[in-house]
């Protein structure tokens, strides 16, 4: 009986993992995505249509383009220095700005949306991505965990029983998981593209 439930639900996660990636489109066609960024075009006032967010703590994520903020440390001694001097750029690297003097270099994560809608979009969307993420790697070490206490029970019933309920919820939590995957992609095909 346990076995045939393992089967099941292994079945489950098969395919629920599967299915949102057998039917993704292809990305590269997609309007507004963060490939297209070019770092130096974000501190401008001229972009093409849309606008960008600047997260200073990446989440990750499909749509993390990364660039760094090079900005200028303030030496209070100096006469004139009363406004820092930022620039985003693909790289730490300030060997072409010799007015900048000394810099700090921070990485920023870049997103770049057409509307208020497609922000909200991105976000939910990194937001379950690192989600599924966590709880995954949480299940797993729980049955990892759990399987361990079962062999090192001793023939003690009472903990076997603990360590299976503990196997049996963390599957049953991998697979609404993996489903809930499976119920956003029906929702919106292209969520996981």
């Amino acid at each position: 009986m346990f076995k045939k439930i393992i089967i099941i639900i292994s079945l489950f996660l098969f395919i629920g993992a599967l299915t949102p990636y057998s039917f993704a489109k292809d990305s590269s066609s997609s309007k507004g995505t963060n490939s297209d960024i070019n770092c130096k075009d974000v501190s401008s006032s001229e972009n093409s249509g849309g606008f960008y967010v600047i997260l200073e703590e990446p989440i990750g994520g499909p749509d993390a383009k990364y660039c760094f903020r090079v900005c200028s440390i303030l030496d209070p001694n100096k006469p004139g220095t009363k406004v820092n001097k930022c620039k985003i750029q693909d790289s730490c690297d300030t060997a072409g700005d010799k007015d900048l003097g000394k810099t700090s270099c921070q990485r920023i994560q870049v997103i770049k949306a057409d509307s208020g809608s497609d922000l909200i979009y991105k976000y939910v969307r990194m937001i379950y991505l690192w989600a599924v993420g966590t709880i995954g790697i949480i299940s797993v070490f729980t049955l990892v965990y759990s399987g361990i206490g079962i062999s090192m029970a001793g023939g003690d019933s009472g903990k076997i029983d603990n360590y299976k309920n503990r196997i049996m919820q963390s599957l049953t939590g991998l697979v609404i998981l993996f489903l809930s995957g499976l119920i956003l992609y029906t929702i919106n095909p292209t969520f996981f593209v």
